[in-house]
């Protein structure tokens, strides 16, 4: 009984020892076909660790010091030029396959990284939804859903800088971003690629006190907006000559009991410098809700809030704070539902 016991004790510890051989923190980079590399580099993004080999002899055996778990740049150096790839990779023993041309490096396989095929899919998705017509939001929701799948591999940053610039100016569409990322540990939410901080500046509180602020009215008075409503205000930015501001107001004039069943108010910030085109346009489409003329007069209201893009709406509460963003009627529509 002591000799298969001490057989069985001796046959584990090999089999742990060999297990422990074959899983290694190494990444192999061959390259095939005629044109070979001066030398490859291989930089770790979050960690600033760099190997370089030199000769044209593959495969490049790099030997990691840190787990293969992150972001990574392959720097081939040909003829005194460097072209470089960025790759994400998982796992152990990872064996890179590619071919070598005069302006870029292919690669062909990845051997034991699944989250290399995850970054290919996620390219490959952007370039198949930059081709349809799919609605915005479900396009978001497909974006949360691939960050969320990623959640511990900073893949996940990559997919989030793409839906963060798509959504760089509408706080409402962050706010998930922000509730999925936290989830993260806190070695990634300090990673080198870590998109924590400039979400966290998007997203950081913003007052609007509309008091300060005078305009003219539509009696040609200089004025103030009535901030008596208890509620909140949808802030209209907008002037006459602009097609998707006027498309949006047929539509809002539709949409003002809904508004009112939200208890917010619409108030119309026109930057129109005619008085006569912009009241006959109130006029005409009997736009009766609050509308108010920007001065110009270097204390405006739309260079404050660094508007630039028409119509921009600003939704705030009652008391200054600025809750969200919106360029379009139907954005509006998918907050208040």
């Amino acid at each position: 009984m002591k000799f298969h016991f001490l057989h069985f004790i001796v046959l584990l510890l090999l089999t742990l020892s060999c297990s422990d051989q074959k899983k290694t923190n190494s990444i192999s980079i061959d390259v095939l076909g005629e044109v070979r590399p001066d030398s490859i580099q291989l930089l770790n993004y979050n960690h600033s660790e760099a190997i370089t080999l030199k000769g044209s002899d593959t495969p490049f055996q790099f030997k990691q010091t840190q787990p293969v778990n992150d972001a990574f740049k392959i720097n081939i150096y040909k003829d005194g030029n460097v072209l470089s790839k960025k790759v994400f990779l998982d796992g152990n023993d990872i064996s890179i396959t590619g071919k070598l041309t005069s302006d870029e490096f292919i690669i062909d396989t990845v051997l034991n990284s699944d989250v290399y095929y995850k970054q290919i899919a996620f390219y490959s998705t952007i370039d198949s939804l930059k081709a349809s017509t799919i609605n915005d939001s479900i396009i978001n929701s497909i974006l949360l859903k691939q960050i969320e799948a990623n959640i511990n591999h900073p893949l996940s940053f990559e997919i989030s800088e793409y839906y963060i610039e798509k959504n760089k100016n509408h706080k409402s569409k962050l706010q998930p971003l922000k509730l999925i990322l936290d989830q993260q540990s806190k070695d990634l939410k300090t990673h080198a690629l870590s998109v924590h901080r400039a979400l966290n500046d998007l997203l950081k509180e913003e007052h609007l006190d509309l008091s300060q602020f005078q305009f003219y009215d539509k009696q040609g008075s200089i004025s103030k907006v009535d901030l008596s409503h208890n509620g909140d205000y949808l802030v209209d930015f907008w002037f006459v000559q602009c097609p998707p501001c006027v498309r949006d107001h047929k539509k809002i004039a539709k949409y003002l009991d809904t508004l009112k069943d939200n208890n917010t108010e619409l108030v119309g910030i026109s930057i129109d410098t005619v008085e006569e085109k912009w009241l006959d346009y109130l006029d005409t489409n009997d736009y009766n809700w609050q509308n108010y003329r920007e001065l110009r007069e270097g204390n405006d209201l739309v260079d404050a809030m660094n508007v630039w893009e028409f119509p921009t709406y600003i939704l705030i509460e009652n008391k200054g704070t600025v809750k969200t963003k919106f360029y379009s009627f139907e954005e509006i529509a998918n907050y208040f539902k």
